[in-house]
């Protein structure tokens, strides 16, 4: 097994944080049973056959467990060495192909999620949300100001004049096609602060998707596209509206081949999630915030909380946002099961987990629902709606734009 930081000294005080473990009890099942299977593996002493390899492939990668650690175990460098070599499942191998080619084809997401805005404005959601390849689609919904989503930069507010910085929104991939509404508020936020954004039309998927399936041609091939992309964009940072994207943005330089490495870590030290550049240059504050009959709730993305180390920033974003009390959703350390693709390769874990988050968010009595990961927000939502549950999932940015546009 390669170097990954300290070793683990098997303390169990990861175990209470990981998502999979609550639900099995099975210290196979945790990060420190999965380290005694990786050592004894390596060490000859285990086979890694379709058992071993079920419970390692389990882990959702949401690396709650290094938030929890004393000593410091870099898990996600050991599991994410250890994937490529997993006896998957036909149901895995089949929900991961489909998640990764879905990836990369922006047409037939935009097909599906056209198809089921529709199915929802004739009524038909609760319907749409038993089909399998529409289910997870976001709703359509006033808080997106019924205007359309049009072009992802079509900013109802102007650039800025004069720029106190330069922004290169990360656009190659999925979640821009899921979530247009998302890239939107990101640049009018970005320019209600003055940051102009910058287009980088030769960006690809970042990658994230295949490094958690272990497919490491494809995480090199995005790695490389995007090292040339975004060295040639005059840009201050490279920007992430999606919480799993910016962690990846940001290991670049530890993940790509050495010919490129320095240029990789070009990209990797001037990464940022949408809710820092906005702390980093100074929020602006909206002169007419949004006010909602009940708190917000805000769950951190794994990656966000975990990965990034972003507690206080999308806050503030909120605080900036609306005048109403923003509280945690609960349990916000958590998982809330959608984990890049896991949610379509493991969906009876997935939906477990998602179904806690709808439960706080309904006990809080929340008026709205913020996460900072478009992924996230599809999860939650989904489970919301197996609950009859209206209650919005929104991006942080998307309430400040709206606040920002509220107060032109």
């Amino acid at each position: 097994m390669p170097s990954s930081g300290l070793p683990c000294v098997h303390c169990g005080l990861c175990l209470d944080t990981c998502p999979t473990y609550r639900l099995s009890g099975k210290e196979a099942d945790s990060p420190r049973g999965r380290i005694y299977l990786m050592e004894a593996i390596e060490a000859g002493s285990l086979p890694l056959d379709r058992e071993a390899s079920s419970h390692l492939d389990s882990c959702l990668s949401c690396l709650a467990c290094e938030t929890a650690c004393p000593s410091g175990v870099n898990f996600h460098a050991r599991i994410d060495a250890f994937r490529p070599r997993l006896q998957l499942s036909l149901t895995r191998q089949a929900g991961r192909a489909l998640a990764q080619r879905l990836s990369r084809m922006p047409y037939a997401l935009r097909a599906g999620l056209t198809v089921s805005h529709a199915l929802d404005r004739v009524g038909l959601e609760s319907l749409r949300r038993r089909l399998p390849g529409l289910q997870i689609f976001t709703r359509p919904s006033v808080r997106r100001s019924g205007r359309g989503f049009g072009s992802a930069l079509r900013s109802r507010i102007p650039p800025p004049t004069k720029a106190r910085a330069r922004a290169a929104l990360l656009l190659g991939c999925a979640a821009d096609v899921l979530a247009p509404f998302i890239t939107r508020a990101a640049v009018e936020t970005l320019h209600a602060n003055g940051v102009a954004v910058v287009e980088v039309p030769k960006q690809v998927c970042c990658g994230a998707l295949a490094l958690h399936g272990g497919d490491q041609r494809s995480v090199r091939s995005s790695i490389e596209n995007n090292t040339r992309a975004f060295n040639a964009a005059d840009a201050d940072f490279v920007v992430a509206t999606a919480a799993g994207c910016g962690a990846t943005l940001k290991e670049y330089g530890n993940l790509a081949d050495a010919p490129i490495r320095d240029e990789a870590r070009r990209v990797s030290s001037r990464a940022r999630d949408i809710s820092e550049v906005l702390c980093t240059i100074g929020i602006g504050t909206p002169a007419r915030p949004l006010c909602f009959e009940g708190p917000v709730a805000y769950h951190d993305a794994c990656h966000l909380l975990h990965a990034a180390k972003l507690s206080a920033p999308p806050r503030t974003v909120l605080a900036a946002a609306t005048s109403s009390a923003v509280i945690d959703l609960g349990e916000n350390h958590i998982c809330c099961g959608s984990a890049g693709s896991y949610s379509l390769e493991k969906p009876r874990i997935a939906r477990v987990l998602g179904d806690r988050k709808a439960q706080l968010a309904e006990e809080r009595s929340a008026a709205i629902v913020a996460v900072g990961n478009v992924g996230c927000i599809m999860q939650i939502e989904l489970a919301l709606a197996r609950r009859g549950s209206r209650i919005p999932v929104v991006h942080p940015v998307e309430l400040l734009a709206e606040a920002y546009v509220q107060s032109q």
